[in-house]
């Protein structure tokens, strides 16, 4: 299909349904032709980003026999009622994953389908590593933008300097968002970094410092648990259920006293830091993208 052809298609479409811009119209006309071409092969359409590219092949199963489609979930149901009006094209999964296990009810209801199964997101534990070596003191670290807690944020670094000498927070996100941080000098903020030096600030850091206002599952959590980086954060969405077992610190929603409090703590007792690092990375391990690939491949063999 040509690209402009395409372009059209995506700016006509409504997005009520989920993102369905360029990129899906051409993904969609490849699965068809790799879907028509394979006819009698038994099937499984797996869309990793379920909010977006989802429509016109998914919309006429009928014609694709012996195929089964699923897609995975990645946001709160909130956010999932609130941008997609219309799920009708959604409803025609044969099968969803849930990286939260605060979405495993919302989807069985919203797709109106039973078979809806919780997977934990993947980490990469033999990139992401432990090195209690290269910590430093005082050296807090916030990741990313996506339900993050920028007012917690900018209300807990100013007290927290107060009581912890020479604090460092490096604050690393989208360049669009610096507009959220207010500006402290022990704020320093980071865009466009690469892996290397991503990997980097989680095994320097004290501590990943991350209050948030929902979530399901968090890529900055995952990457701190490989790292080995003690974890400050909210009590919320599927927060408890990746940090469950470890020393890290769940913080109640709106409790800034209490996550200022928690911090204080953490960042004056080594012993307690070295305990959390090392439960992170045990933990972290029961997400290692091996395991992860083969739980969905068991789902696959249910669908």
């Amino acid at each position: 299909m040509p690209y402009r052809l395409a372009k059209l298609i995506g700016n006509i479409v409504k997005q009520n349904s989920g993102l369905y811009d360029t990129a899906s119209v051409l993904k969609d006309v490849e699965l068809y032709r790799t879907l028509k071409k394979r006819k009698k092969q038994h099937k499984v359409v797996h869309y990793l980003n379920a909010e977006r590219d989802i429509r016109y092949v998914v919309n006429n199963t009928r014609l694709f026999e012996n195929t089964f489609f699923c897609g995975t979930f990645h946001k709160p149901k909130a956010i999932l009622a609130s941008t997609i009006s219309d799920n009708n094209y959604l409803q025609k999964l044969n099968g969803a994953i849930a990286v939260g296990v605060n979405q495993v009810d919302f989807l069985k209801n919203w797709l109106d389908i039973e078979n809806v199964k919780y997977i934990p997101h993947g980490v990469d534990t033999t990139f992401f590593t432990q090195d209690i070596t290269k910590r430093k003191t005082n050296n807090l670290l916030f990741v990313g933008q996506h339900l993050r807690d920028f007012d917690a944020l900018n209300y807990c670094v100013p007290r927290l300097a107060e009581k912890i000498k020479n604090l460092e927070v490096n604050v690393v996100l989208r360049k669009d968002f610096f507009k959220k941080i207010n500006k402290h000098s022990s704020i320093k903020l980071h865009s466009n970094i690469d892996d290397n030096k991503l990997k980097a600030f989680y095994q320097e850091a004290s501590a990943l410092f991350l209050p948030m206002i929902n979530s399901t599952a968090c890529n900055s959590i995952l990457e701190a648990l490989a790292s080995g980086t003690p974890i400050i954060t909210t009590n919320v969405g599927g927060n408890e259920a990746y940090l469950k077992g470890t020393n890290n610190i769940l913080v109640p929603m709106n409790d800034l006293d209490y996550l200022i409090e928690a911090t204080i703590t953490i960042l004056n007792d080594e012993s307690r830091m070295v305990a959390m690092s090392n439960s992170s990375r045990l933990k972290a391990q029961e997400f290692e993208w091996q395991k992860i690939a083969k739980e969905v491949s068991g789902f696959y063999d249910l669908l």
